[in-house]
């Protein structure tokens, strides 16, 4: 029987000659480089995610409002309104629970929808990273009711993403049927 053994080289004085140290810091580089772009990719995602749930929240929330408002109005005074047009003015009146009478006026002012009521400073009903970049209000009648549609649009930018929202809706005056 013979056996063999293998003798394993113990180079002590080796080093790492200039070949591999460049091929180590090219490798580095791409590994970076791609860990950097994934970054900026993850960043432009958050803030089109951002943007999106700012605009979607700002237009609902806008939206709810004026429709909430219009089916507790009794009516629509056409001469105080801008009806047709964009941007549009709407403004309505009506009785609260307590018999006292109100109005109430819709519109945009610096892109930035408000709500006045009797009068009083306006209010914002959007949010200051959104601005409306569309309002269109139509004031539809026959002989039993009176309603508004409402055409919204509402415009935003985050850094380099901008982006735009369209909201629809419709309702009918609760004094007018």
């Amino acid at each position: 029987m013979s056996a063999t053994f293998l003798t394993i080289k113990n180079n002590k004085n080796r080093g790492t000659s200039l070949v591999e140290m460049v091929l180590y810091i090219v490798l580095l580089t791409l590994v970076t480089g791609i860990i950097i772009q994934m970054l900026v990719a993850v960043g432009g995602v958050y803030r089109n995610i951002k943007l999106t749930r700012e605009l979607e929240s700002s237009g609902t929330i806008a939206m709810e409002r004026m429709l909430r408002e219009i089916r507790n109005a009794s009516g629509v005074d056409v001469g105080s309104s801008s009806i047709g047009t964009s941007p549009g003015v709407l403004a309505i009146s009506g009785v609260d629970e307590s018999s006292n009478s109100y109005n109430i006026k819709f519109n945009i002012s610096s892109g930035v929808l408000q709500i006045s009521k009797n009068s009083e400073t306006p209010v914002a009903l959007t949010s200051s990273p959104t601005t409306i970049s569309y309002l269109l209000f139509n004031h539809i009648t026959n002989t039993n009711s009176e309603g508004v549609r409402i055409e919204l649009e509402v415009f935003g930018t985050v850094g380099s993403v901008s982006k735009t929202e369209k909201f629809y809706g419709f309702a009918v005056l609760r004094g007018s049927y």
